[in-house]
């Protein structure tokens, strides 16, 4: 039953850090994604989410967004 619950955490928190577009909030949800993820033994954790050789964290906040909701441009 803990695993369940920390793989929905994690999911969810994934899912809170893409969406976010406050840097400050992104951080405190990215610990709480660490706090998470540390309590499931290593090689255990759901990857299914993460291209090839990365990480959920780094996949998760990679690509931030504008408060309108698109990608920043770059040249402006």
């Amino acid at each position: 039953m803990d695993s369940f619950v920390t793989q929905e955490n994690s999911e969810r928190y994934r899912r809170l850090a893409g969406e976010s577009t406050d840097p400050a909030e992104r951080s405190r949800i990215m610990k709480l994604l660490a706090e998470e993820e540390s309590k499931v033994p290593l090689g255990a954790s759901r990857q299914g989410d993460a291209p090839e050789g990365r990480s959920a964290v780094n996949a998760a906040t990679e690509n931030p967004v504008e408060h309108d909701g698109e990608r920043p441009r770059s040249g402006s």
